[in-house]
């Protein structure tokens, strides 16, 4: 393999206080002698063709997804709007590509909650062993669900799922989890609990039942 020639190539990579940097690079040119093809040389952080570094267009995109607008951006960064709008959305669709692959976790917590009124209700399902969220689907019936299950890798070796007492949900488990043992959430239980004890106590001391706060 020998040297061609080299190139220069010019790319922003981070800001230091108000100041751009700016890296200039040499690139050689290889040419190898075995297969007789071309190539140039690689850098780590530094993809093909871009004009800027991978750790600079991360810090881009971390700043707008905090809340930072694109026309500040133009100023500090010195890129157009339409450029932090297009890396903006390459790096939504590398995350969104990686949480795709996910296995579902084996200890699995499904709850439903109220998102928005034009949407309706969502389901959130969370990995209980590492105690963080694992997706949110729209969606709380079967129906809705049905699509989304059908494709979730992993679910086959789901051993616990941890719920309400939400007969929708406790159907959904047995068929789309059905290596999984379902355990009721301890709030549900006692709020349920709780709720026939007060039905009860109001069916024999109405009155009492009205000061919950005195003792007897």
């Amino acid at each position: 393999m020998r040297i061609k020639a080299t190139h220069q190539r010019t790319l922003k990579h981070t800001r230091q206080g108000n100041q751009l940097m700016v890296l200039h690079l040499a690139v050689p040119k290889y040419h190898c002698l075995d297969c007789n093809r071309y190539f140039r040389h690689r850098f780590a952080g530094i993809r093909p063709r871009r004009r800027a570094t991978e750790a600079y267009r991360l810090e881009v995109f971390e700043a707008h997804d905090g809340g930072v607008s694109q026309r500040q951006l133009t100023r500090t960064h010195r890129i157009g709007s339409a450029t932090v709008e297009r890396w903006y959305q390459s790096f939504i669709k590398q995350r969104v590509s990686e949480l795709s692959g996910r296995t579902c976790p084996q200890v699995l917590g499904i709850d439903e909650h109220f998102f928005s009124r034009k949407k309706g209700y969502a389901t959130t399902l969370v990995d209980l062993k590492h105690h963080k969220v694992f997706d949110v689907v729209l969606g709380r019936s079967e129906q809705s669900l049905r699509a989304y299950l059908k494709r979730l890798p992993g679910r086959e070796h789901v051993r616990v799922i941890v719920m309400d007492l939400s007969e929708t949900y406790r159907r959904i488990a047995q068929e789309y989890f059905p290596n999984a043992m379902i355990v009721a959430d301890r709030f549900h239980v006692i709020r349920l609990v709780n709720r026939h004890f007060l039905k009860l106590w109001q069916q024999h001391d109405p009155e009492g039942r009205k000061n919950r706060g005195c003792s007897a």
